[in-house]
C-alpha cells in the first residue's frame, strides 16, 4: 500500500508575478521576442490564460502584426489580462532577456520540485530502510541533475579541450586576404569578436567585408553578408567586377561576354559564401545570425552597416540606441562563437584635420569601441596638401583585445583599375617576411 499524497499537500512554487512582468515586457517592446521564442516555451507558464497571451504574442509576432496591449487584448482572456497582466512592472531594452532566463531557471526547479514530490508518492507502507535510502538517494541524484549549473568549467578542463583543438587543428580564426592584418590578428578573424570595420562614406569598407568573406568562403569556411545597404545582386555583381573579367559597363548595356562572365563567376563566387538582403531590424539580424550560426550556416558573419539596422525606442538616445546594438552583436558573437564583422562610419573630423583616424571619431557612441574586440579603420591616404591618392587604402588597426595595433605606420592596399579589389602591397613590411603571390 502507498502512502496517499496529493499534489494540494506540496505547493508549486509561484511563478505568476514573473509571467505577468515578462508578458507586459513584452507588449512594451517586441524587438527581442525573436531571442527569447528560443528560451521561453508555453508550458513555462502556470495558467491556461497566460499560456494563450504567450501563444497570442508569438502568432502575432511571426506573422508581423503590430504587437501592443490594444492589439493583443481582444484575443486574450481579458479578466486574466486586465487583473493580472496589465498592472505588472515592465522592463525595457535587454533586460526583458533576463527575465525570460529567471523564468527558464524557475521551470527548472519547478521540474525538480515535481520529481521529489512524485518520489514521496511512490514510497510504499513497510518498505525497508535501505529500499527507502536508495530511493532518496535516487532523489538527490535527480534534483542536482536538473540544478546543476553547466554555464562553468573547470580551468584544467578548459586547457585540456584547447590542446585537444590544437593538436586537431581545430580553430575558430577566420584568415583575410591581407598577411599583415592577419599577423595582428594572430591568424584573422576570431571566434567571439566583434569586429568593428569604420571608414568615411566611399572609402571602400564595403568591398574590403566583401573581399574578407570571399577569402572564408574560398577557404571553406561558410560566410554571411548580412546587407542593409545594397541588395544582393548588386553585391555579387562587386564581386564579378573585381575578376576585372567583366566590366560593369558590359552588364548594365547587356553586352557582356558570357565565356568571360562564366570564368569570373568561376573566381568570384563560391557556394560557401551568402548574402542576405531582407532582415532590417536589430531582432531580425540577431535571429537570423543566431540561427545560421546554430544549423552550420554561417562561421563568420558581415553586416553591412551599424548606421542602417532599425531599432527604435522612445525612452533612448541615439548614443544609447547604438550601445544597445553593439552589446547585442557581441553577445552573439560570443554565444555563437564565430566572428561578427559591423561596419560603420566615422565622422569627418580626421578628414577634416588632415590626420589618420582614432577611435574618437567612430560616429555616434563610445560603446563601440567599448563592446568591440577588434577596431579597423580605413582611409584613403592624402599628400601633405590633404590631395586624395586614388587606388589606395590605409588600414589601421586602432584597437585589438588579443593582439597588437599599428599606430604608425599603416597597412597598404592598392585597387585594381576600378577599385573593385584591393590587395596589400607587402613590400613595405619586409620585417614581417610574409608571402604573398598575387601582387599588383
Amino acid at each position: 500500500m502507498k502512502y496517499e499524497h496529493t499534489l494540494a499537500e506540496y505547493p508549486i512554487p509561484d511563478t505568476t508575478q514573473l509571467e505577468a512582468r515578462l508578458l507586459v515586457s513584452c507588449l512594451s517592446n517586441s524587438d527581442y521576442l525573436g531571442e527569447l521564442m528560443r528560451i521561453v516555451k508555453p508550458e513555462f507558464f502556470s495558467s491556461r490564460e497566460n499560456r494563450k497571451v504567450w501563444d497570442t504574442i508569438v502568432d502575432m509576432y511571426n506573422k508581423r502584426e503590430q504587437i501592443d496591449i490594444t492589439t493583443v487584448f481582444p484575443k486574450v482572456d481579458r479578466k486574466n489580462f486586465s487583473e493580472n497582466i496589465i498592472g505588472a512592472e515592465p522592463v525595457f531594452g535587454q533586460a526583458i532577456m533576463q527575465v525570460g532566463l529567471a523564468l527558464l531557471d524557475t521551470h527548472i526547479k519547478k521540474q525538480a520540485y515535481l520529481t521529489a514530490v512524485g518520489i514521496l508518492q511512490g514510497i510504499e507502507q513497510g518498505e525497508t530502510v535501505e529500499a527507502v535510502t536508495g530511493k532518496f538517494k535516487g532523489f538527490s541524484d535527480d534534483v542536482l541533475g536538473q540544478l546543476e549549473d553547466n554555464s562553468a568549467k573547470n580551468a584544467s578542463d578548459l586547457a585540456n579541450e584547447l590542446a585537444d583543438d590544437i593538436q586537431s587543428g581545430r580553430t575558430t580564426r577566420i584568415e583575410t586576404p591581407f598577411p599583415s592584418l592577419n599577423y595582428m590578428l594572430y591568424g584573422g578573424l576570431g571566434g567571439g569578436n566583434l569586429i568593428i570595420l569604420a571608414a568615411r562614406p566611399s572609402v571602400g569598407k564595403t568591398t574590403i567585408a566583401l573581399q574578407m568573406a570571399q577569402k572564408a568562403a574560398k577557404d571553406g569556411k561558410k560566410a554571411t553578408v548580412y546587407s542593409l545597404e545594397m541588395t544582393a545582386k548588386e553585391l555579387v555583381q562587386r564581386l564579378i567586377v573585381g575578376t576585372e573579367l567583366v566590366k560593369t559597363y558590359d552588364i548594365v548595356s547587356r553586352q557582356v561576354n558570357w565565356e568571360s562572365y562564366e570564368n569570373a563567376v568561376a573566381m568570384a563566387v563560391s557556394p560557401n559564401l551568402r548574402i542576405n538582403d531582407k532582415a532590417k531590424s536589430l531582432d531580425e539580424i540577431c535571429t537570423k545570425v543566431m540561427l545560421d550560426a546554430q544549423t552550420g550556416k554561417t562561421d563568420v558573419a558581415f553586416i553591412d552597416y551599424l548606421g542602417l539596422i532599425r531599432y527604435y525606442n522612445r525612452r533612448m538616445t541615439q548614443a544609447q540606441i547604438i550601445g544597445e546594438i553593439t552589446a547585442r552583436l557581441k553577445t552573439i558573437a560570443k554565444e555563437c562563437n564565430i566572428p561578427v564583422v559591423l561596419l560603420c562610419q566615422l565622422n569627418r573630423e580626421s578628414v577634416r584635420e588632415n590626420r589618420p583616424p582614432q577611435l574618437q571619431d567612430l560616429r555616434d557612441s563610445g560603446s563601440i569601441e567599448q563592446d568591440a574586440d577588434v577596431v579597423i579603420m580605413l582611409e584613403r591616404p592624402r599628400d601633405d596638401m590633404g590631395t586624395v591618392e586614388d587606388g589606395k587604402i590605409n588600414v589601421w588597426v586602432r584597437k585589438n583585445r588579443n593582439g597588437k595595433c599599428n599606430f604608425d605606420t599603416p597597412i597598404l592596399l592598392l585597387g585594381n583599375s576600378s577599385y573593385s579589389q584591393f590587395l596589400e602591397k607587402t613590400e613595405d613590411y619586409p620585417e614581417n617576411n610574409f608571402d604573398n603571390e598575387e601582387k599588383f
